[in-house]
């Protein structure tokens, strides 16, 4: 692979569940990283070019991410993600993800660094960071110090973001859980969108995926037991968790995306008593032309706490 010096990553899809241990990790190890641009029409537009038609709008806007790190790093992060239990999998398309990514920038020679967390490889996720760094010449003591640390550091983000989702739920005012992958809740042209909206008329807006992971797949089990894909179960275990210290949901998934237009339906039949709305973002629009719907949402939730037709 040659010697490499700085990593890309590209800030997009599982990046934004697992970007601070990857980032960590290399840095522990004395490597520089180049994190990709926030998304925006630019980005999705440089992607779309890439992608075919039928693709995800996060897919496509991961392809902007890596082509704005070409040329800017020695190597690009993309990992392969198959899941670490039978399970509880991930969507085909991030087992794909390198062999995507090499054969639509085949033309530009990207040097992609990848690993596989593969569950039917029995693995689990020290195996897969001591393989990451024997991939960059780094010894099993270098790896396994600098995936400690990492691993650290991961875990002491994600508790201060769960500490202070407590916090504001505790608090007085609207709260709106926003449920979703991560990827789509804090990317700025998709779910940011929809967050900056609901803050701008008065809610406090909190995310599935700040709730603790094994609590909430723990939790998912009782929404269903044959779900298979992990984010998914995350997501609807903490909405289980969540749903009774909150004002109202927001769903928000990107299309087409497969399971949730499954995942996202049930949700919808289960939960009954909590408003609920489900949001689909597109290519072509993103979340432009979504406010007079959340609008509608905020009104429907005030007028309901407010105590709905028993008032008049």
């Amino acid at each position: 692979m040659g010697q490499i010096h700085t990593i890309g990553i590209p800030r997009g899809l599982m990046a934004y569940r697992s970007g601070v241990l990857w980032k960590a990790f290399f840095e522990e190890l004395g490597l520089s990283c180049v994190i990709s641009p926030k998304s925006d029409r630019q980005i999705l537009e440089k992607g779309t070019k890439r992608a075919a038609d039928e693709t995800c709008l996060p897919f496509k806007l991961y392809l902007g991410h890596v082509e704005s790190l070409l040329g800017e790093c020695d190597a690009i992060f993309v990992p392969r993600m198959g899941g670490y239990r039978p399970k509880e999998k991930m969507c085909t398309r991030y087992e794909a993800l390198p062999d995507l990514v090499k054969n639509i920038f085949r033309n530009q020679h990207p040097n992609i660094l990848t690993v596989s967390y593969d569950w039917y490889d029995h693995t689990d996720e020290a195996k897969v960071y001591l393989s990451l760094g024997a991939a960059l010449g780094r010894s099993k003591s270098e790896s396994k110090k600098a995936y400690g640390a990492a691993r650290k550091k991961m875990d002491q983000w994600m508790k201060a973001k769960e500490k202070k989702q407590n916090i504001l739920l505790e608090g007085d005012g609207l709260k709106i859980l926003a449920a979703g992958h991560p990827y789509v809740l804090h990317d700025p042209f998709m779910g940011g969108e929809i967050s900056r909206l609901l803050g701008k008329m008065g809610a406090t807006v909190v995310f599935t995926d700040y709730v603790n992971r094994e609590k909430a797949l723990k939790r998912s089990y009782h929404f269903s037991k044959v779900m298979p894909w992990i984010i998914n179960r995350e997501m609807t275990g903490a909405v289980m968790l969540l749903r009774e210290r909150v004002d109202g949901i927001v769903l928000l998934s990107a299309y087409p995306c497969g399971p949730d237009s499954l995942v996202n339906d049930m949700l919808v039949r289960k939960v009954k008593e909590i408003p609920m709305l489900s949001l689909t973002l597109d290519a072509q629009s993103g979340a432009a032309g979504m406010e007079t719907r959340v609008e509608s949402f905020m009104d429907i939730i005030r007028y309901q706490k407010a105590g709905g037709y028993g008032n008049h």
